[in-house]
């Protein structure tokens, strides 16, 4: 996923967290056939298999009359993602040879695809607000995949629509549990005829996950500070969001969070200032490479005890020139491998031979 896009998405649920405060409180039970995902599901029926699609987070699992249903018996050949975290779920499957179409080639991380984007094999169609819909047109898809953000920002969807081309918007970077993320393999396995493949990833690494989560249980939280300013704003993600449940199950507590919400909370630097002091070590400052840029962000950040003891981490080892991140692409089939590069930081007496992968240590 890139990098322009996670903006979009985090003021996406920044505009989720100025409802009233019910709203904010609401936690999405795991939808039908699921057991932590709540914006698909696929339910056995008489005639069939049914997927579920609640791409948008409109309602909660247990009403599903607003829910798309989509065939699970056709063939999807020829597939357009407008998302890389989709392109993972396919390349974990096997099923990579099916793309013939990304959005923002320059952001993808997939090796197969990369060779498929230099050979000719697989197209750029551009992004949502320009697309190239005479090539998509021509690469005949049978299914384009992108992600369900509501308003403006998803008018190209329909305009798709009316080449008679389906669309499948999915709410995948809504869910806020990292075993929720991994669990779409369930559905790309339905669509790909996968199944059986999809259930064996999913199970082995739901294992490992929370055998990892099982070694920090008896272990003192250790107080995380996380991000850093954007455009003079901190934010600070709700209890129950992604960042902060993988956080929780790595032995950590994140500065500053709001319990029983999902939703990123916005603060001044000053107030993040303030909780910095309980701070034991700093993660995922943005796109900060260095202590040295970290220090130019706001000089009071030297004196923040995880920049003094260097205990920085951020998530962008794994980055594309062009400003595409495997944590927020590959990331979400590997929850398991995020656990234990934060277990490593966090508690590293509990997993001493592992090397990061994500993560690397600001110099």
């Amino acid at each position: 996923m890139r990098i322009s896009l996670l903006y979009i998405l985090l003021i996406t649920l920044i505009l989720h967290s100025c409802k009233s405060d019910n709203n904010q409180l609401t936690i999405f039970e795991p939808a039908p056939g699921c057991e932590y995902a709540s914006f698909f599901g696929i339910k056995e029926e008489r005639d069939g298999i049914k997927i579920l699609i609640n791409p948008f987070g409109r309602n909660s699992a247990d009403s599903l009359s607003s829910w798309l249903v989509l065939p699970s018996d056709k063939d999807y050949k020829r597939i357009v993602c407008m998302s890389t975290s989709h392109i993972s779920y396919i390349d974990a499957l096997g099923e990579s040879n099916r793309i013939v179409g990304v959005s923002g080639g320059q952001y993808v991380s997939s090796e197969v695809v990369k060779k498929g984007l230099n050979e000719g094999s697989i197209s750029d169609i551009g992004f949502e607000g320009s697309l190239n819909y005479e090539l998509l047109i021509s690469l005949q898809p049978d299914l384009v995949l992108t992600y369900g953000i509501e308003g403006e920002n998803n008018q190209y969807i329909e305009k798709i629509k009316q080449f008679n081309i389906p669309v499948i918007a999915l709410g995948d970077y809504l869910e806020n549990h990292p075993l929720g993320k991994l669990e779409y393999l369930k559905l790309f396995g339905q669509l790909l005829n996968k199944r059986d493949l999809a259930d064996s990833i999913y199970n082995s690494t739901k294992l490992r996950y929370l055998e990892l989560k099982e070694l920090t249980k008896n272990r003192n939280k250790t107080n995380i500070l996380i991000n850093a300013p954007w455009k003079e704003v901190w934010y600070i993600p709700g209890k129950n969001s992604y960042m902060n449940i993988i956080i929780e199950d790595a032995g950590g507590r994140v500065l500053g969070s709001t319990e029983k919400s999902a939703y990123t909370k916005a603060l001044s630097i000053e107030e993040v200032f303030i909780l910095s002091s309980n701070a034991d070590i700093w993660l995922n400052p943005n796109s900060i490479a260095t202590m040295s840029e970290l220090k130019s962000v706001n000089p009071l950040f030297a004196n923040i005890s995880p920049v003094i003891e260097h205990k920085v981490f951020n998530n962008t080892k794994l980055s594309t020139p062009g400003g595409g991140s495997q944590f927020w692409e590959k990331g979400v089939i590997e929850p398991d491998i995020i656990l234990k590069d934060l277990i490593k930081i966090i508690h590293p007496d509990l997993i001493k031979s592992h090397e990061l992968k994500y993560y690397f240590n600001l110099q």
